[in-house]
């Protein structure tokens, strides 16, 4: 079985007055259904632009080559037509800050029946109950409700909800996270990440998750990719990572995360319960 996104020699750079600036520079991976990639790395790593890359989002002054294939279907050199196909329908993208992702000036409720309407062709009617539906299955309550209201009168945990429930509309393969719990308190940021790894494993989604934080990643990713410079520099199972880090800047990284250290691995160890059995942390 073929992989759901394969990503090859990947080089991304922008047109700037001073001639072309690399933001990642020929990185090769894959992602599989129903597993969760972590890309780690610094501001300025080339995380974001690798992510924006596959969406085909990027500004105006962007240009990629290599290939980037999701089912086998080639995306680089697509036109923006059937990139708007492929988006919400195929793969969606969860963005750091909803308040800037989501529209001001329009109800919930119609920001996301509109691409339940334009994608899936369905009724008004329909879309609402759908939109119901999905605002449920991200934990909102009182959906109803929610719908007749607009952002700025939802927490920021509440609107991340809403982002996620936008990007799950249509039932995408690709699910793209790019640093969506940063903004958030540490509450609330636990609660989005068991979200999206539970409804990775309702939907058999592949994920691709854009973060900073190794705690982050330590409780979400199946498998890390590290990036440095627009490069990867380290990639392997999440264990393999943590356990056994083999560049240097991975290990950075993995000091600035309070304990861990060799005695006290305490998210990759099995924990005792208080009846003695253990689980997996």
């Amino acid at each position: 079985m073929g992989h759901l996104l394969l990503v090859e020699n990947l080089v991304t750079q922008y047109r700037t007055a001073g001639g072309k600036l690399p933001a990642v520079q020929g990185i090769s991976f894959s992602v599989n259904k129903g597993e969760t990639l972590c890309i780690v790395g610094e501001s300025g790593c080339g995380k974001s632009a690798t992510s924006l890359s596959i969406m085909g989002l990027l500004p105006a002054n962007g240009e990629i080559t290599g290939s980037i294939r999701l089912k086998g279907d080639e995306i680089v050199g697509k036109s923006e037509e059937q990139l708007q196909k492929i988006r919400g329908n195929e793969m969606s993208m969860i963005f750091q800050e909803p308040m800037t992702a989501l529209n001001p000036v329009f109800s919930i409720g119609f920001q996301l029946r509109e691409p339940l309407m334009i994608h899936r062709k369905l009724s008004k009617k329909e879309a609402t109950q759908n939109s119901i539906d999905l605002l449920d299955k991200v934990g909102i309550p009182n959906p109803e409700e929610k719908l007749k209201q607009y952002p700025h009168e939802l927490s920021g945990g509440m609107r991340q909800r809403v982002m996620i429930a936008m990007a799950l509309a249509c039932d995408p393969s690709l699910l793209i996270a790019d640093e969506p719990t940063t903004a958030l308190d540490v509450t609330i940021q636990a609660q989005i990440i068991e979200l999206i790894d539970d409804l990775k494993e309702q939907m058999g989604m592949g994920v691709v998750f854009v973060t900073h934080d190794m705690g982050v990643v330590a409780e979400i990713a199946d498998r890390v990719m590290v990036m440095y410079g627009g490069e990867v520099v380290e990639m392997g199972d999440v264990y393999s990572v943590f356990n056994s880090p083999q560049h240097s800047y991975t290990k950075k990284l993995l000091a600035a995360v309070p304990n861990v250290d060799d005695e006290s691995k305490f998210w990759l160890q099995e924990a005792t319960t208080d009846d003695g059995s253990t689980t997996s942390s």
